[in-house]
This record gives C-alpha cells, structure tokens and sequence, in this order.
C-alpha cells in the first residue's frame, strides 16, 4: 500500500516547517509521498517546502482559493498513492503515526478512518484549553479525542484517511465549510462503505486559534449542522440539540432566580467545577482548568446559538443554505475538461454555441461585453427579450395572463410586472411560457445572421431553468461572491437588500450551475475575471 499525505494550506509557512519537521522524523521505513496544495495563500510556503526537497518526496501546487475541502479534492486528484491521509497543516504528526495506520488496515481494512487529536506540552494554555473542550467526554462526548462508544464514526479531516477508490466514487469533499466531514461520511456510508475511528492513530493538533477565532469557529459548527440534517434527515439526531438546550436552559435557569428557584443555576455551576477539576488534572494545570472553563462556554455558546439560527432559516423559513450563509460555502473551480473540449471542437463546421449564464449581480453581462470587444458576437437575452415582449402579438398574451394593470398606453408596465414575477415563482413560470418561445424564434434567427461566425454567445441569466442550455455546445458560468452581487445590484437597480435576496432565492443556486457547467468564471475583479475568460477563449481555438 502505497500512502499519499495530502495537505491543503493557506497562509501558514510556519506550521508548515513544523509539520514537515514531523514528517522527516517518522519511523515509517516504506515510502510515501506528500502533497501539498497552496490554496491561494499571500503568504505562501514554497520556500519551505523546498529546505525539506531533499527529505521527503514532495509535491508542490499553487491553485485558486476555493477552500479547503476543494483542495483536499485536487490534492487526491494529482497524488499518485491508492490510499490518501488528510491532515490540516497545523498538525505534528507522531514519529509512529504511519506504522498505527498500516497495522490498523493491515488488521481490518476500512475505505475510510478517522483519528483523534492530542495537544503536545509546547502548546499554549489557551490551545490546550481549546483541545479540552473539544476532546472530553464531558463536552463532546469524547467523539474526537478517541471515544469508541458510538456505532458509526464521522472521521475528521484534521486527521483522516480514504482509499482511492472511495474517493473517486464519492467525487471527495464538498463545498460547504465547515461540515465537509462529516457530508462525505454519510455519501459514504450510502454507497455502502464503512468508516471507523483508529484510536491509535492520533495526531498533535494546534488548532491555531485564539479565543475570537474559536468562537467563529464553533458557531460556524452549529450553523452547518441543520443544513447537513436537511439533507441527510436520515442521519439527524436528538443530542445535536445538546448545546442549543445548554443555551435556552441557562436563561431559563437565571431567570427563574427571579421566582428565588435557584437549583437550576447551581447545575450549572457544578458542571463547571467539574470542568475546571477534570481539565486541571488532566493537563496538570490550575490555569488551563480555568480556561477550560472559557472554552466549554465559548463552544456551548457558539454552537449553540448557530444551530438555532441555521434551524430557523433552514427549517422555518426554507432559505437556501447558499444564501442564508454564504459564509460557510466555497465555490468550486471549475475548468474545461480536456474531454469537453475535445467534444467541442470536433462538432461539424457550423456555428457553436457558448451558453453564458450567471446569477443576478454575478457580473455575467460585463463577461458578455468583455467578449464582445474580442470579436465574438454575443447575444443578450434580457435586452432581446424585452424587445420581443413589446411585439403586439406578446403583449396581448401578457394582458390575458396579467391583467390590464400591467399596460401603460399600450406599452408594458416593467416595473409593475416585475413586482408580480419576482414575488411569486408560479407568475414568473407562466410569463417565462408567453415570452421564451419566441425569445427562442429570434435567437435562432439571429444564429443565422451570424452562421459566418465559428463562435457565438447566449447570455441568459436563466441558461439552465429556460431548457436554452440545450441549444448550447458549452456552457459558460461567472460566479461573484454573495456580498459583491448584492453591491452591484443596489448600485444598479436603487432597489433593497431584501428584494434582491429575494430574487436571489428564487434562482437556482451558483453550486447548481457550477455542477452543470464546463468552465467557470470567478469573476472578483476585472483585470482577473479578463485573464480568466481570455484562457477559456484561447482554450477553445487550440489545436
């Protein structure tokens, strides 16, 4: 069995050193190798990397920030083992890590394992007092410090391994961050692989964070958790709940203090002696005692407070996860396959369609214009189709399915009609039926105007939902970050946060055309969204 260690890492050149340091020190007497994915960092860890060349078999990549789960993925993509280790770049790894790992499947073999983590004496209090809460039984049940007691493990990426083969059955990790983990667990445990805790095969884990950063950290844990039990309602559990009722039951407790019932409270204030006794002597420490006492608060707290406000937008109010928070999703990156295009170019000598699309505020239009100056004739589907909606013929049909509110001295009342459709999924759906066909009839036309061309363009903002992706030979996506798409749209339109959310939530989501796409356009700045279409463009002309 040969092992690839993959290692995404953005930012952090020093844990890095120590990382690879550990890695030079195993007792391991086989080979493996190590590859490590550079997810975008300022500050990157080449210059590392290379003191340990001479060392270790290290392979070295720059990519685009998309996350840490969609490194993981191009990680396993380039390595060329059968069985892949996952660790977080602010791990030490143990001198006998590999050799606990190799014994462990040589004994059982499992697609896909999970080990604990354990803080070293050179940590700070404060990392130590962090490790505590997220490792003891009194906190977590013990589930990541080595528990054995539950019957399915969701192994963590910090410290995991997976075969090949589960790998490229499951497509790797997902997009959704944190809550990556244990999303594949479960798309693994459905296409009947196992998963099992390696209680030996542990690692040191800095957790590099400070107290701010914890507490984003963990209510970010509680606001991927109903988004996880939304989609797997089978695998949802009761004590998810623990932390949030830890949370209701403190305010309860201190405000029955006002009917002088104070049993509640002094709970309470048990169980955290209990922590305070159980972390200072375990970690020999009166002071990381104390401090466990802040982390156990902090986590309860945080996770806690983020299950129930994901609860209520994910399960009440049925947002879109994407959109309800946008915070806890990475965009994939995608690019033409060298089998798509291929495809591509060996269609018949006509004229070949590009599909454009994006969401509202992505910036699709300014990628239309920008390709526009390249020579390349671009159609607009919202500018054609407002065009066609003044046909006589049209309007008479949108009266008959609107009413006659929606006419100002025979011309459409945009403003009016746009408040319906927007507003009701089912209107938008009907006016779609009265105006695409014919939308469709002047495309093809114009298609035939420009039959001299090799390549064309359709941009729609609705490519996938108006079945037009089928007139199309590739198909094209820009996506913007939520908060960006927002901006734009404000600027351009005078309009609300709120209706543009709106809008937003009755689109399909960017995840969903990115799945359905060739090639996508992350369109952040404009001198970086002009490289990236001028790649796909020159892609698609070479021989």
């Amino acid at each position: 069995m040969f092992f690839s260690i993959i290692i995404p890492v953005y930012n952090r050149p020093d844990e890095m050193n120590e990382l690879l340091q550990s890695l030079v020190d195993l007792k391991y007497k086989n080979s493996f190798e190590i590859v490590i994915i550079e997810d975008g960092s300022t500050n990157k860890c080449d210059e590392i990397v290379k003191n340990f060349k001479d060392r270790l078999s290290i392979s070295y990549y720059f990519k685009t920030n998309s996350g840490p789960g969609d490194s993981r993925n191009y990680g396993m993509k380039m390595a060329k083992g059968d069985y892949f280790l996952i660790f977080d770049s602010d791990c030490i790894i143990p001198s006998n890590y590999l050799n606990e790992v190799e014994a462990s499947l040589e004994t059982e073999f499992v697609d896909c394992f999970g080990g604990p983590d354990k803080a070293l004496k050179s940590f700070t209090n404060v990392q130590k007092a962090i490790n505590f809460s997220m490792t003891s039984f009194l906190t977590t049940g013990g589930i990541r410090g080595g528990s054995e007691t539950i019957t399915k493990f969701q192994p963590r990426s910090f410290n995991m391994g997976i075969s090949k083969k589960a790998f490229l059955d499951t497509k790797g990790f997902g997009n959704i961050h944190p809550g990556e983990d244990p999303d594949l667990s479960i798309r693994l445990w459905k296409l009947g692989y196992k998963t099992r805790l390696f209680p030996n095969a542990f690692v040191y884990h800095k957790r590099r964070i400070d107290w701010d950063k914890f507490s984003i950290q963990v209510t970010k844990f509680g606001k991927a958790r109903p988004i996880l039990n939304s989609w797997y309602p089978e695998y949802s559990k009761f004590t998810f709940w623990f932390p949030s009722f830890f949370v209701i039951g403190l305010y309860i407790s201190v405000l029955l203090l006002f009917g002088l019932f104070d049993i509640p409270l002094k709970i309470y204030f048990l169980y955290f002696i209990i922590i305070f006794l159980v972390s200072s002597i375990q970690n020999k420490s009166i002071v990381v005692g104390f401090l466990s006492v802040i982390a156990v608060w902090k986590q309860f707290f945080g996770y806690g407070i983020g299950f129930l406000e994901s609860y209520f937008k994910i399960q009440v109010l049925r947002k879109k996860p994407e959109v309800a928070f946008p915070e806890l999703f990475f965009l994939k990156q995608v690019k033409l396959s060298e089998n798509n295009l291929e495809n591509f170019k060996s269609l018949e000598s006509k004229t070949k369609i590009i599909g454009l699309t994006g969401g509202i505020g992505s910036g699709k239009t300014t990628v239309a214009n920008y390709i526009k100056t390249l020579g390349i004739p671009v159609y607009i589907s919202d500018l054609e189709a407002k065009k066609v909606m003044e046909f006589p013929e049209i309007i008479s049909k949108i009266v008959a399915a609107f009413g006659e509110e929606i006419v100002t001295e025979s011309a459409l009342n945009r403003e009016k009609l746009a408040s319906i459709v927007f507003s009701l999924p089912e209107k938008l759906k009907q006016l779609n039926a009265i105006v695409h066909p014919e939308v469709k009839k002047h495309f093809d036309n114009w298609v035939l105007d420009n039959r001299d061309k090799p390549i064309v363009v359709k941009e729609a903002a609705i490519l996938f939902e108006s079945g037009a992706y089928k007139d199309c030979d590739i198909i094209l996506t820009v996506v913007s970050p939520l908060e960006s798409r927002i901006e734009r749209v404000m600027n351009r339109d005078k309009t609300t946060r709120e209706k543009i959310l709106n809008r937003i939530n009755n689109q399909i989501s960017d995840n969903e055309r990115i799945e359905r796409s060739d090639f996508v356009i992350h369109n952040e700045n404009l001198e970086n969204m002009k490289s990236q279409v001028l790649e796909f463009i020159n892609s698609l002309s070479k021989k």
